[in-house]
């Protein structure tokens, strides 16, 4: 059975559960199964679907006293925000971003609470994402870093989300033609993916790495990175990370012969 289908199977039963808490009037745990709900059709990038349901757990909770800058509803705010990026209303979801990160330092500043300090480093990160994709290169650039910075005060150097972030830090800095820096921000997260052995995504840092060392000319450095690649995809049976570090060869004996 694939994870959509066990997606698919919860959302059932989910609906049965919440014609049944309708029935017995349970207010609370309606607006629970409304949560749960949100949450698998925004798995699945069932966007529309998902909005709605956000914004109805909202209402609920709003209207049963939860306070507008509570955790939970900056989470929610936040996953509205990465709703509207995606649906291409970027005026809309820029303000949920920035709504969520000045609500968030207003809270982190001062907690050493590690649930809000990953909420905030998140709703960084994924206010970042959104600035990249506008091409607002130097401020997705700062936040990719206070996201990186932050989640290294929260998780440490290994850890995959920092990993994560050290990938985006050189992706970031490559795109802004700052190869020196794209390079030493891809080499520290290969050597802290060594560390974390069922890591993944580790593999296209790994190629990353060598498209920008090619770039260089860089091939003997090149070649090991792909290498690297390949066989970490392999290691997890990571088909797209073993097709990204074949190109990433295939490109290498192409330029070298």
């Amino acid at each position: 059975m694939t994870q959509r289908e066990d997606l698919k199977g919860a959302e059932q039963m989910l609906h049965l559960a919440l014609k049944l808490a309708q029935e017995l009037q349970n207010i609370d745990a309606i607006t629970y199964i409304y949560d749960l709900l949100a949450n698998i059709a925004f798995s699945q990038r069932e966007f529309d679907k998902a909005e709605k349901l956000f914004l109805e757990v909202m209402r609920r909770v709003l209207i049963n006293g939860l306070a507008k800058d509570d955790p939970k509803v900056i989470h929610m705010s936040l996953k509205l925000a990465k709703i509207y990026q995606e649906k291409k209303d970027y005026l809309k979801a820029e303000d949920g971003f920035k709504y969520c990160l000045e609500n968030l330092e207003k809270i982190g500043l001062n907690s050493n609470d590690e649930d809000i300090l990953q909420l905030w480093a998140m709703s960084i990160d994924w206010y970042a994402r959104f600035l990249q994709e506008r091409n607002r290169l130097d401020e997705a650039f700062n936040n990719y870093k206070k996201a990186y910075d932050l989640c290294l005060n929260v998780n440490g150097e290994i850890h995959e989300q920092t990993v994560i972030l050290l990938n985006d830090l050189g992706t970031i800095s490559f795109l802004m033609g700052d190869k020196e820096n794209a390079i030493l921000y891809l080499t520290k997260a290969v050597e802290a993916g060594k560390h974390l052995p069922n890591m993944e995504e580790l593999s296209s840092v790994y190629v990353n790495l060598g498209t920008i060392y090619m770039q260089q000319k860089l091939y003997v450095e090149a070649k090991k990175s792909c290498k690297e690649g390949w066989k970490n995809a392999k290691r997890h049976n990571n088909e797209e990370g073993m097709k990204e570090a074949s190109i990433c060869l295939e490109e290498m004996r192409n330029i070298t012969g």
